[in-house]
């Protein structure tokens, strides 16, 4: 089953019989998976789930927080409620909503991207209750590229291409893909999937598919890119410096390398910024892990690749640079792309992953 097996979820219930239902999904979800109960305060059943009095509290933070939300209610309910929340593809978590005796599971929001029809035949293994998907490629048997991206962990862009392009697989029976890194063995079921022709490079103009970080600003209506998350962004900053700064910054200096901002693996800073206000909720907008690393575990880096060295953050700190050494352990040891830029009381620096940074395009700053 393709789900996200670190997803958080959120079961939510009006009555008894619901709280019982979200209690036997809960117990059947992957080990991995965060799970946390919803209930209403007019039902009976409370120990250590959260109470609520009116849906329309919660929603907007649940909506935030997590990846998936799980009804046991009325679908009018969760529709009304849900209404005024939705976002985008791209962004909006995975709605699912079941019926009080468990018999039916409706994936009502993000069914491709959110994976909301995969755990819908989760649950339906799980429980028994008949997944009710109505997506038009589900019903017919294949498999969208946005199943495909979301499998992999890649982003789509630009979203408002998937409608044409999925059209064209309905019609067609049959997407080009043209591939800019080697797919890998987790890839070959896509690669063996009957509706999909994988091109060679004089081909690439026939492509309705692209996978490549490195998307081209005017691209056909009939196509769409595949994101990997291969660009690991070291930051350092003043404290106090706000989100929308940070978020800039980075922007700036990932379009510079001509990347999506969706090719970002992750934010990666040292452990004396891990309370760091704006890095964290720069991180939640992106939706990217954001980790720190200990000031030796920079150092060394700094010394054995003789990154640039900043006497001030030597004198603060005790080490000779924070951003291009935490880009480095963020992509494992990749290779640095962009080396430090400083703007705003933010430095910012971006290395790629070594596995597909022999593939960058050879017009990129690199040091």
């Amino acid at each position: 089953m393709n789900i996200k097996e670190k997803s958080k979820v959120a079961l939510v219930a009006l009555t008894d019989r619901g709280w019982d239902l979200i209690q036997r999904i809960g117990e059947g979800l992957p080990n991995e998976v965060t799970r946390e109960f919803y209930i209403h305060e007019k039902a009976f059943a409370q120990s250590e789930q959260q109470v609520f009095s009116r849906l329309s509290d919660i929603l907007p933070r649940l909506w935030k927080e997590y990846q998936v939300l799980i009804f046991v209610m009325a679908t009018g309910i969760v529709v009304r409620q849900i209404a005024s929340l939705i976002d985008r593809k791209d962004r909006d978590p995975a709605v699912l909503v079941l019926d009080e005796d468990g018999k039916f599971v409706i994936p009502l929001l993000s069914g491709h991207l959110g994976g909301a029809n995969a755990w819908a035949h989760l649950l339906s293994n799980r429980i028994g209750a008949m997944a009710v998907i109505t997506t038009a490629t589900d019903v017919r048997g294949m498999v969208a590229p946005d199943v495909y991206a979301r499998r992999f962990g890649w982003k789509v862009e630009p979203v408002d291409h998937l409608p044409v392009v999925n059209r064209i697989l309905l019609d067609r029976k049959l997407l080009n893909v043209w591939a800019k890194y080697p797919l890998s063995t987790e890839h070959q079921t896509w690669v063996q999937d009957p509706h999909y022709r994988f091109l060679l490079e004089s081909e690439k103009d026939l492509a309705n598919v692209i996978i490549d970080a490195f998307p081209n600003s005017r691209i056909k209506a009939d196509c769409l890119y595949l994101v990997p998350p291969i660009l690991s962004v070291g930051v350092g900053c003043r404290r106090g410096v706000s989100r929308e700064v940070i978020l800039e910054r980075i922007r700036t200096e990932v379009e510079q390398l001509g990347a999506s901002v969706k090719a970002i693996s992750g934010i990666y800073s040292i452990d004396l910024k891990s309370d760091e206000v704006g890095l964290i909720e720069a991180a939640k907008y992106l939706r990217v892990p954001f980790q720190t690393f200990l000031a030796d575990e920079l150092q060394e880096i700094n010394l054995q690749e003789q990154l640039n060295r900043s006497n001030f953050v030597s004198e603060k700190i005790g080490v000779d640079g924070v951003c291009e050494a935490a880009s480095l352990l963020g992509a494992k040891m990749g290779r640095l792309v962009l080396p430090k830029t400083k703007g705003q009381g933010v430095t910012v620096a971006i290395s790629v992953e070594s596995s597909l940074s022999w593939d960058l395009d050879p017009g990129i700053k690199t040091i």
